[in-house]
C-alpha cells in the first residue's frame, strides 16, 4: 500500500475540519472537537467530529457541544468518529448519553483513487448526458434529485435552494455536476478542491435510474475536472451502498468513519 501524507490522512478521516468553508458555513474549533455549522438544511448541515477527549469526560463534553448546536438555533447533528477519536470507545459512550448509530449510514469508509490505470472506467450508455451545473435552474433541479435522495424535506423549498445556491455562486472551489437521462436531472455529484485531493461529496441518484450508467460517468466527469486542476486523486467518504463499487474501480481504503445521529 502506498504511503500518504499526514494531511491526506487527516482530511480523509475528519473531511469538514480540513475542507474550504463555503459562505455561510461557520466552523467552531476546539482542543477537544470540531463542529461545522454548514449553510445547507439537514442533518449534514450540522457535523462534530476530530474528537479528543479525556478520558472521564466524555458527559461534560457532550454537554457543551448540545449546549452550542442549541445557541446556533441547530436541532439534530451528525457525530463523525474516526480511528483516531479519544477515547477509543467514544462511539459506545456517545451511545450512552443518547447519541445513536445513523438510521441512513452508520459508518462510512474513506477511499482515494490516484492515478488510475487506462480504461479504469466502464463505459456507460449515451443517453447519459453529464454536464456541470452553471445556472440556478440546474442547480434547483439537481438538488431536488439530492435531498429526496437522502430523506430531508425543507421547510421551504425554494427559499432553501436559493440560499444553497447561493452559496455555491460564491465557492470557486466547489464544483457540480448533472447527470440528465431524456432531459430530467437524474444524478447529481459535486467536488471540491483541496491541496491533497479532489474531494467527492454531495453525491446521488434517483433510484429509478440506478445501474444505467450515471454513478460511473458523474465519477468520470469529476476525476476528469480534478485533472484539470493538476489534483489527479480523488477522495471520497463512501457509504455502503458506493463502497463495493469504489474498490472495484481501484479506490484504495484509508480508513473508516462511525456516523452517530444526535437530535437536540
Amino acid at each position: 500500500m502506498q504511503a500518504h501524507s499526514s494531511k491526506l490522512l487527516a482530511l480523509a478521516e475528519d473531511l469538514n475540519t480540513h475542507m474550504p468553508l463555503r459562505p455561510g458555513d461557520f466552523r467552531i474549533v476546539t482542543d477537544r472537537y470540531v463542529i461545522i455549522l454548514g449553510a445547507t438544511e439537514g442533518p449534514h448541515g450540522t457535523v462534530v467530529q476530530r474528537f479528543r477527549i479525556p478520558q472521564g469526560e466524555v458527559a461534560q463534553t457532550l454537554s457543551d457541544i448540545r449546549a452550542r448546536l442549541r445557541s446556533h438555533g441547530r436541532t439534530e447533528a451528525l457525530y463523525e468518529v474516526g480511528p483516531s477519536a479519544l477515547p477509543t470507545d467514544l462511539a459506545q459512550q456517545l451511545a450512552e448519553h443518547g447519541v445513536q448509530p445513523f438510521a441512513l449510514e452508520q459508518q462510512t469508509e474513506s477511499l482515494l483513487l490516484s492515478d488510475p490505470k487506462p480504461g479504469w472506467l466502464p463505459p456507460w450508455p449515451d443517453s447519459v448526458v453529464i454536464e456541470r451545473v452553471e445556472d440556478f435552474d440546474s442547480y434547483r433541479r439537481s438538488q431536488q434529485v439530492f435531498w429526496q435522495c437522502f430523506g430531508h424535506t425543507p421547510i421551504d423549498f425554494e427559499e432553501s435552494v436559493r440560499n444553497d445556491y447561493a452559496c455555491y455562486e460564491a465557492s470557486p472551489l466547489w464544483l457540480r455536476f448533472a447527470a440528465s437521462i431524456d432531459g430530467k436531472i437524474v444524478g447529481v455529484g459535486d467536488v471540491v478542491f483541496t491541496e491533497e485531493a479532489a474531494v467527492l461529496c454531495g453525491g446521488a441518484t434517483d433510484p429509478a435510474h440506478r445501474s444505467q450508467g450515471v454513478y460511473r460517468a458523474l465519477l468520470a466527469a469529476r476525476y476528469e475536472e480534478s485533472c484539470r486542476h493538476g489534483i489527479p486523486r480523488l477522495l471520497t467518504q463512501a457509504g455502503h451502498m458506493s463502497q463495493p463499487i469504489l474498490r472495484r474501480l481501484g479506490f484504495e481504503p484509508l480508513c473508516r468513519v462511525q456516523i452517530l445521529h444526535d437530535r437536540l
